[in-house]
Parts: C-alpha cells; sequence; structure tokens
C-alpha cells in the first residue's frame, strides 16, 4: 500500500459529498466548496455552528468535525501518515499495518471535539467566584 505523501498539499475546489435530505433515508450528493489534498477533503458543515468536516474524499464518508479548520488539517495529516489503503471508494476497505493507529487517531480528536462541544463558557468556574 502506498503511503499518502505528507505534508499534505491542500487546494481550493469544489466537490461533492453525501448528505441525508429530506425525510426519505436516501444520500444526495451536494456540491461544496472546500480544501482538498490527496484522498482528504474538509469543507464548512451545512448545519451552522461554524464546524468544519473532515471527509474521506474516494467514499465520501464523514470522518470527522472539528471547530477549527486548521484542526481538521492536522487531524488529516496524522491520518495520512498512517499506512493504509486510503484510496478505495469503500469504507471498511481503509485498513493496513496502521489500522489501529487510525483508531487511536480518531479517538484523540473525536475526544477533543466532545470536550469541546460540552463546555459551557458561560458558566463562571467556581474557582472564581
Amino acid at each position: 500500500m502506498s503511503r499518502v505523501p505528507t505534508p499534505l498539499t491542500w487546494k481550493r475546489r469544489q466537490f461533492a459529498v453525501l448528505q441525508p435530505l429530506g425525510t426519505v433515508n436516501r444520500l444526495y450528493a451536494i456540491a461544496v466548496n472546500g480544501l482538498v489534498a490527496g484522498p482528504f477533503a474538509i469543507h464548512p458543515s451545512h448545519y451552522g455552528g461554524g464546524y468544519h468536516v473532515l471527509i474521506h474524499l474516494p467514499s465520501q464518508t464523514k470522518i470527522m468535525d472539528a471547530r477549527l479548520q486548521m484542526a481538521a488539517r492536522e487531524a488529516a495529516e496524522k491520518f495520512a501518515a498512517c499506512d493504509v489503503n486510503w484510496w478505495t471508494c469503500i469504507r471498511e476497505e481503509i485498513i493496513g499495518p496502521d489500522s489501529q493507529e487510525l483508531v487511536n487517531i480518531y479517538g484523540h480528536y473525536h475526544q477533543l471535539s466532545s470536550i469541546e462541544s460540552t463546555r459551557d463558557w458561560r458558566k463562571v468556574p467556581e474557582a472564581r467566584k
């Protein structure tokens, strides 16, 4: 399996992503503007909140949400360094010698995003009162 060359070179492009729309359980392709590097793409979330979505472009599946675009880029760099089959169109075939490292990286970023999303900035910590 060939590794994705790092550091990634990001280019602004228009590409299609699959999004569930409407009340019918179907996926529709939507054209979005974003950044593309190798098998990864980043685009602003359609649902607001200022999030950016990191996707696996060949399979058009979401990898993760990130509050900042730079966090999504950083995650993509770490994912790209893993020796797995990034160029497949089938999500389940993204496997290789570094499959466990993918799980670890995803867990790290998922934990950071859940901490960030649950933090209530309007509450004053007990120590400051």
